[in-house]
């Protein structure tokens, strides 16, 4: 964020399906400036396609029509498996935590918006070139990894501790766990490095 910016967060991070509405208040209050939302697609499925519906019936009469949904499709209700695995120790649970796989670029596109679909880190900063050069709404889906931790900034032994005993339980993808818990750490110490 920088000075100018404004923003908004669904309320500690566990309201699902504020950030196209959010959105679009934002694109109504401001109608000249460019509007991104950053959404998980579990969000996205609950009541955040539904809105993009209502962004395609509206976007011509806003000054500047850039209005950018960002979803991370990773197929994982993400906070919630890793919450669990972090806070009580138990290990994902597949049949509440596993989500259809949506193509959310695609359904941009049935609706008349712009869709961009993005499997590669390589490909992510042509993907947001291109969407902020739009002329109208974008859908840019994001395909990410759902065993990559959404690690916060410290963590304390009590969470460490959690996280084992959910590697111990079964993880359903324990190699996976241990992989992407292993890169965002060393990717924290070490930035750019593979």
């Amino acid at each position: 964020m920088r000075r100018g910016m404004t923003a908004s967060l669904s309320g500690g991070l566990a309201s699902m399906g504020a950030a196209v509405p959010y959105a679009l208040a934002a694109k109504y209050a401001q109608p000249d400036r460019p509007v991104i939302a950053l959404v998980g697609d579990g969000a996205m499925q609950m009541n955040n396609m539904a809105e993009l519906i209502t962004a395609a019936k509206y976007w011509r009469s806003w000054r500047d029509p850039r209005f950018i949904v960002c979803v991370f499709n990773n197929e994982d209700l993400n906070q919630v498996t890793w919450e669990q695995r972090i806070i009580n120790g138990d290990p994902k649970f597949e049949a509440s935590q596993r989500i259809p796989d949506v193509s959310y670029s695609r359904f941009a596109e049935l609706i008349g918006l712009t869709g961009i679909f993005v499997d590669s880190p390589q490909l992510l900063g042509s993907a947001w070139e291109q969407a902020l050069a739009s002329e109208m709404p974008v859908v840019l889906e994001v395909k990410t990894d759902p065993e990559v931790p959404p690690l916060p900034p410290h963590i304390t032994l009590q969470q460490a501790k959690n996280f084992s005993l959910a590697l111990m339980k079964g993880d359903p993808n324990e190699s996976g766990m241990i992989k992407g818990a292993a890169r965002q750490m060393f990717e924290s110490i070490l930035p750019g490095k593979q």
